[in-house]
Formats: structure tokens, sequence, C-alpha cells
């Protein structure tokens, strides 16, 4: 077993507004979304015109699909940049990017789909007429360039942020009536690269919402497997997960430790524990949260923060089936109707 007090486990490294430590003159921009405004999840559907190419899911959610001139420009280094401006939402919401790889010609919704969490994000409490009144969120994503490479699929990008604005309408000022809570560009920044991406990936769960009814895996748990063609020198475990839940001893204010079991046994502990006073400033709302010495309010995620994506090294693996688990066995779940929202894929080097 792996102990994260004996060993370094690795973290992907997010970048608040900074510029990549890689970045020269070849990087090249994929505008993914640009400027598209979210709306009121809990309102009806809204009727507004969407640019070409760009599907509205619902007033939270919009898919789009890549082209393959698009997927050629991807190199080797890859990473991701969401940025959020404030609407009328004065309060810290979930958001998230995901990858659907499809079969060729398949919809995102088809058979087959393959999903991987490429960002999730936590909103800061933003009262628009304010600065900062937007925030750039950016990642590191390299490990999920052989993807685009594959010209047997199809590549989809799927971007969320719930919303509402049922508070900002009376809070905030010119937001009366208003159904608009954030307006959002994601962006795929590329370039070359010296080292040649060969990495296979292998989709796990996607944002599965562990509430501890379904104890098929176990109790507070989800496991799933994945099966290797030949031997690999090297794999990694990503895996994103955030605890929800805002009733007296929720999820949302404990940070939990996460076991996780490689093909039956015990191999990894993770605390899922996050410094919020780096993003203090971005939060221009005054909430409950940031008041007082936010540096001594460990959370498991931060208002204006990216969820840190944690990387587990899983060593050398042999040709065949694999499992992977992941418990959170401290969480109270049913007593506090809480949740952990979790995504996991392993890459294969």
């Amino acid at each position: 077993m792996i102990s994260v007090k004996k060993y370094t486990v690795l973290f992907i490294a997010y970048f608040f507004g900074a510029a990549f430590c890689w970045a020269q003159k070849n990087e090249t921009t994929i505008n993914v979304l640009k400027l598209v405004n979210f709306y009121d999840g809990y309102a009806k559907p809204v009727n507004e015109p969407t640019p070409d190419g760009l599907i509205r899911l619902g007033n939270t959610k919009y898919m789009r699909k890549l082209n393959d001139a698009e997927k050629q420009m991807v190199g080797n280094e890859l990473s991701i940049k969401l940025t959020v401006k404030a609407g009328c939402d004065n309060y810290d919401r979930i958001g998230r990017v995901t990858l659907y790889k499809t079969p060729k010609g398949k919809s995102f919704d088809d058979a087959g789909v393959e999903q991987f969490e490429l960002m999730r994000i936590m909103t800061p409490f933003m009262y628009r007429t304010r600065k900062p009144d937007n925030i750039p969120y950016i990642a590191d994503i390299k490990q999920v360039a052989g993807l685009f490479k594959d010209k047997s699929s199809d590549i989809w990008m799927m971007t969320e942020i719930f919303g509402t604005t049922g508070a900002g309408q009376k809070e905030v000022v010119g937001c009366d009536g208003s159904l608009l809570t954030f307006t959002v560009s994601v962006d795929l920044i590329t370039g070359k690269g010296k080292n040649q991406n060969n990495d296979k990936l292998y989709s796990l769960f996607s944002y599965y919402a562990m509430d501890g009814k379904d104890t098929t895996d176990g109790y507070n748990a989800k496991a799933a497997t994945f099966s290797l063609k030949e031997d690999v020198k090297s794999a990694q475990l990503y895996l994103i997960s955030s605890g929800h839940g805002a009733g007296e001893g929720g999820e949302e204010y404990n940070w939990r430790e996460h076991m996780i079991y490689l093909d039956g046994k015990e191999y990894a502990r993770q605390e899922m524990s996050q410094n919020c006073a780096p993003y203090e400033i971005y939060n221009t709302q005054p909430n409950g949260i940031y008041f007082g010495n936010i540096a001594k309010e460990r959370r498991s995620w931060c208002p204006g923060a990216p969820v840190p994506t944690r990387v587990i090294n899983l060593g050398p693996l042999k040709a065949g089936q694999h499992s992977i688990k992941v418990t959170v066995p401290e969480a109270k779940l049913l007593q506090t109707t809480s949740n952990y929202n979790m995504s996991a894929y392993v890459v294969a080097q």
C-alpha cells in the first residue's frame, strides 16, 4: 500500500491566470466555446440562438463536436482554459468540462461513448459590477492528447455550469428578471512538444454521484475494471472528487480520506483537502465562507478554485483485466443527504 504520508502523490498543475510553462510562439488555440451565455437551471429552457455547431442540452449545458481540422491541430502538449464571466448568479456553483470519445460518425449519446472529465471548477461568489468579474481556470491535460489523434473516433466537448438567478435577481444591481447566470469561454491551447504521446486511456466512471444508496461495490464505494492488451511500464489513475451537501454536518464542509484499491488490495490513501486562501480575491460577493482567517478553514473544494485532479501512480501493470475501487469510508452520505461526485480514468504508458 502507498501512504500519502510517505510518498508524494502527483497533482495536475493548475495555474490561475498564469502563462503555461511550455508556452512558445507556435501555440495554437482552439475555441470550443466563445462567450456563450448560460442560464438559470431551474427556469424553462430558453430559446436564444446558439452559434453554428453548438448544441444546447439545457440552460446549463452545451455540447460541441470538434471537426477533423481542429483535431489535427492538437499536438503533444495540451492545456484547457475555462473562463467564467459573472452574470446574475452571485453564489458558488459547480462546473465541468468533459471529453466524449465516440466511434467515428456516432453521436455523443450513442452506445460506446467514453467520457473523460478534463476539468471541474467551483465558481466564486461573484458580484458582476465588482472586479475581478471573470475567472480563468487553466489545467494541463496533455495526458489526453492522444485521443485527438485517433482517426477512427470523434471528439465531443461538453461544458456544464449549473446556476440559478433566484437570489441574484434580488441582490445584484441590474439583474431584476434576468436568467443569465454566467458567460463562458472554453479554449484548448496546444503545442508540438518534444515527446510523442502514445498513451492509452481507459475510462472508468465520469461524474458518478456516490450518495450511499448504491452498495453494489460496498459501503461508500465505486469500482470499475479495465483490460490491458499488453504489459505496460507505467500507469496512472486520474481522479476528481468533490463532496457536496450543505445541510448540517454535510460533506461540503468536510475533507474525507479516499481509499484506492487496485485489484482488490488497498493501494493508496488520498486526503481531499484544499487551502482556500489563494482564491479569496475572486469572491467579490460577501459570503459565509471567506471570513476571518480562511487559511485555517481547510475544505474539500473552494469557491473560485478548480477542484484538484489527483494523479496516483499505479506503477507497471501486466496484460489482462484490472480493477480500481474508490471508497470514502468516513463520509456520512445518507444521514446528511450528501454525495461525492467522482470521475476516474487510467492512463497507461
